[in-house]
């Protein structure tokens, strides 16, 4: 038997984290033990076990089903769920969703480094979540303390903003310039849990043509047929929240906003299917400048496919982007495992 234990304050509460693993006949069983210690003192502890290898999923078989156009493929299988399950373990309640939510958005910001998709410490991800501390507290908006590498970022660092861009979780400096976008978009869009802004280098250069529009020449670019907006008005920095609230009202009810001579945003409801976004965005756009850059005609794919292609895509969204996101996620705790506590 093997014991491992952590001990981080998160959002003014005590959280002590012990795992036991216990390996016998072959296999190999874990357990969480959650202890919280809030400022109150009162202690409250959570035991969780999770499967072989702990991932907390169930023991029976998940069973999906796949639809493609008119054909529907559906499979049983018991490591499905490993593969589309968070691979983490939090407590129930309020505290248990906040950790929750800290833990995808710094997934979220080192996995974006990894891939090349932020710049400096500039950009931001947020995501909407409860106060750590008790249901009553409503909600607040996950972001980065300001300075901070992407590659940097850990979970329990995250700073919590209210609707007013006040303070209330952790102890920095929110980027004024997210405060800005994020929240004015989210006055818009309250349905915006997720939001994610970065100058990725294809998907921005396309916003700084004349027509910066993303064009049906790949199976990826299909992905988001009808779902971009397009703001070709650039008015400087986001310094006030009048500029968030015009982004949202361009962006209406799109999931992705080119914004002129500045970058992209991509909004979702979980920070699975945002992150998926960005980078299929991203693809998408360089394949499109790559193609472009031969000069030669390019072959659009036909209205009638686009639409076929984009509704497979979208029937099969949640499988398809939480698989990709925590694999991502798992690679991150075998090579950068700090980001999570």
């Amino acid at each position: 038997m093997a014991m491992q234990t952590m001990m981080k304050n998160i959002a003014g509460i005590n959280v002590m984290r012990t795992m036991v693993t216990v390996a016998g006949g072959g296999r190999r069983k874990q357990a969480v033990v959650v202890t919280t210690r809030g400022g109150s003192g009162g202690v409250r502890q959570t035991v969780m076990a999770g499967g072989s290898g702990g991932s907390g999923s169930g023991g029976g078989g998940v069973r999906q089903t796949v639809m493609a156009g008119s054909v529907d493929v559906t499979f049983t299988t018991r490591s499905i769920s490993s593969i589309i399950s968070p691979p983490y373990i939090v407590p129930e309640g309020s505290f248990g969703e906040n950790m929750s939510a800290r833990l995808e958005l710094a997934a979220a910001y080192r996995g974006l480094d990894q891939l090349g998709l932020n710049e400096g410490v500039c950009n931001h991800l947020t995501v909407m979540a409860p106060t750590a501390h008790d249901k009553q507290g409503g909600n607040i908006m996950l972001v980065v303390n300001f300075g901070l590498h992407w590659s940097e970022v850990k979970a329990s660092e995250l700073l919590g903003v209210d609707k007013d861009a006040k303070l209330v979780e952790g102890e920095g400096e929110p980027d004024l310039t997210a405060s800005c976008i994020h929240l004015g978009i989210r006055s818009i869009r309250p349905d915006a849990k997720v939001i994610m802004h970065t100058h990725q280098p294809y998907a921005t250069a396309l916003a700084c043509l004349k027509d910066p529009r993303l064009l049906m020449v790949h199976q990826n670019s299909t992905r988001f047929y009808q779902r971009v907006a397009y703001d070709n008005c650039y008015s400087g920095l986001a310094l006030a929240m009048d500029e968030g609230c015009r982004l949202g009202q361009v962006l209406g009810n799109k999931d992705v906003l080119f914004m002129g001579n500045h970058g992209v945003i991509v909004v979702a409801p979980t920070v699975a299917l945002a992150f998926d976004n960005l980078y299929y965005l991203e693809r998408a756009a360089q394949v499109q400048i790559l193609a472009q850059s031969t000069q030669k005609e390019l072959a659009l794919i036909p209205e009638k496919e686009c639409q076929q292609t984009s509704q497979d895509i979208w029937n099969n969204i949640k499988l398809y982007s939480d698989a990709a996101f925590y694999a991502m996620y798992r690679k991150l705790k075998r090579t950068q495992p700090n980001f999570e506590f």
